[in-house]
């Protein structure tokens, strides 16, 4: 009885496990038998550039003389696989940059010419494969000449051989700019400048007339007229005027607020910059929200472009204290 028992139990076992090893057989050769059939497959078939999926794209770069590489390329999408090579060209555009600004209510620009390049014009989708090698966007941050926001539209033109292109995908847009880690520019002698107009200042025992703000120290200021006659005293905005008695190239200006602790609700908060060759018609050169270092009470204030002028303009919005008042120890031009 025990030997007819494990004689069952044996075979039991024995068909168990060819019933699992053969299942998935059978069941993958019952799949295999069913095709999937989708009708006009091929219009499912796209070329696109997997950048574009993340719309715009930002890219902040540190302002120095060398090209900085942005790697982008190409993908498929499609029921079948690839069995020949595919060519994908770009082309940056400035059609593109039309657009976007028209969608998007904006006024962006191309950098200047020789700051930016594509390193190729074409990548390839090997067969078998899903996505492309990598071509460059490349950029010198130097030559942006400032820290404005530019706009670079890199588009698919054509696909060879000729396969649909995925219009949503199409282009992305690398919204590039530079900024200063450190200020790689040298000030600009003040030999020969005058105030050639000012809105007001005071006498103050540490100067308080215009002429101080660009004196060459930090130790005489200029000071708005901070006196009430009957009862008033001008209000910002207050405004100095420099003439350069020549044309320079402006890349930002340092100021240099009077210092101690008592004096901190002095320091200019917002500022308008602006540039003129005749002292009359005005470039506004860039509008900062500044605050005072801790080290030596000054800012500095980088022009999204740079500026060739003879003249620049300071005017302070508001100050730090919320105040009528303010005061400029000195100016410095770079």
């Amino acid at each position: 009885m025990k030997n007819t028992y494990n004689k069952l139990f044996r075979n039991s076992l024995r068909y168990s496990t060819l019933l699992m090893v053969c299942a998935p057989i059978l069941l993958f050769q019952q799949c295999k038998q069913q095709e999937l059939n989708v009708e006009n497959e091929d219009q499912y078939t796209k070329i696109f550039m997997q950048s574009a999926s993340n719309g715009s794209v930002a890219k902040s770069l540190a302002i120095k003389d060398e090209w900085v590489n942005i790697p982008f390329g190409a993908g498929y999408g499609g029921f079948t696989i690839l069995n020949n090579p595919v060519t994908v060209n770009f082309e940056i555009d400035q059609a593109k940059v039309d657009a976007y600004n028209q969608q998007n209510n904006s006024s962006y620009e191309l950098p200047p010419a020789d700051s930016y390049k594509i390193s190729s014009s074409s990548v390839t989708i090997a067969p078998g494969n899903a996505g492309s090698n990598n071509s460059n966007l490349e950029i010198n941050p130097l030559k942006l000449a400032g820290t404005k926001t530019y706009i670079i539209p890199v588009s698919i033109t054509d696909v060879q051989p000729a396969l649909s292109i995925n219009e949503n995908l199409r282009t992305t847009y690398y919204l590039v700019n530079g900024f200063y880690e450190s200020n790689p520019f040298e000030p600009i002698s003040i030999e020969g400048w005058e105030i050639h107009d000012y809105s007001d200042d005071d006498s103050d025992g540490a100067g308080g007339r215009a002429k101080y703000a660009i004196d060459g120290t930090i130790e005489k200021i200029w000071l708005s007229t901070y006196r009430r006659v009957n009862g008033w005293r001008p209000p910002h905005p207050h405004y100095v005027t420099i003439d350069m008695n020549a044309t320079h190239q402006l890349h930002g200006i340092t100021l240099f607020g009077r210092r101690g602790q008592n004096n901190a609700y002095l320091f200019p908060k917002n500022v308008l910059i602006e540039t003129s060759n005749d002292g009359n018609t005005w470039t506004e050169a860039g509008l900062f929200s500044i605050v005072a270092s801790s080290d030596d009470t000054s800012a500095t204030m980088y022009f999204e472009k740079s500026a060739n002028c003879r003249y620049f303009k300071v005017t302070v919005l508001s100050s730090a204290g919320n105040g009528d008042t303010t005061s400029i120890a000195e100016l410095v031009a770079f």
